[in-house]
């Protein structure tokens, strides 16, 4: 029961903290092999993906840690934590990717 009451009220303040004014929000991810793509927030619950002058819409999924987002199709996906993200990308995938400061 404990368990339940602490995930419900983790819940809550993470909603309550969401601060709708942060979007859209823009961030570039540089990538290893001097890669990197660029991400457009326009809500919380989607992420707009540029890589190789392509643009992917991307929906948000649930995640066990950090946020996960994938397009209707499933040839992309992204994964972010903290500063760090992965993306899939049809066959590629760019792994240590950072955001830039």
């Amino acid at each position: 029961m404990r368990k339940v009451v602490l995930i419900i009220s983790l819940w809550s303040l993470v909603a309550c903290t969401t601060d709708q004014s942060s979007f859209p929000a823009e961030i570039t991810y540089d990538c290893q092999a001097g890669q990197y793509f660029t991400l457009t927030y326009p809500t919380a619950e989607s992420a707009i993906v540029n890589y190789l002058n392509d643009t992917r819409t991307l929906e948000r999924r649930r995640s066990a840690s950090g946020a996960q987002y994938r397009d209707l199709v499933g040839s992309t996906y992204l994964y972010t934590k903290g500063d760090e993200a992965m993306l899939e990308w049809d066959e590629i995938r760019l792994e240590g990717c950072v955001a830039r400061e």
